[in-house]
This record gives structure tokens, C-alpha cells and sequence, in this order.
């Protein structure tokens, strides 16, 4: 699957936005309250997306709710 990444991510400010999930994984967040200010459902188990960027070819790991899927 084709996404992009949140805006809110370091690689995303530096152009690198786009590229396909690999692997989804659960996870439960440590820290509730960061985790209520940046997704729309806090406090339950978030799908981490593990995503290999087209530019840099580096992984990234990111909250697929807050990923954009593209065609």
C-alpha cells in the first residue's frame, strides 16, 4: 500500500513523503497523552506503519491513522 506520510514527521519536511508499507504492527502508546494530541483516538492500541521512503529508502515508523493512502 502507497502512502504519505504525517506532516508531522521530520523526513516529511525535508521532501521525503511518500512510500509503500512494509509491515503493520500494534502497539500500545507509553505516553498517552502525546499520543491524544496527535491522533484522533487516544488512549487504545495504535497500528504502527512501518514505512520504506521512495527518496532516502530509509524505514520509518509512523501511525498509520495519521498516514494519507495514495492510488
Amino acid at each position: 500500500m502507497r502512502v504519505q506520510i504525517p506532516a508531522y514527521t521530520d523526513r516529511w519536511m525535508m521532501g521525503d513523503r511518500y512510500g509503500e508499507v512494509v509491515k503493520i504492527s500494534r502497539r500500545r502508546p507509553a505516553n498517552a497523552v502525546r499520543a491524544s494530541l496527535l491522533t484522533r483516538r487516544p488512549h487504545v492500541d495504535h497500528e504502527i506503519a512501518h514505512v520504506t521512503l521512495d527518496k532516502s529508502g530509509k524505514t520509518v515508523r509512523v501511525i498509520l491513522d495519521d498516514c494519507g493512502v495514495v492510488s
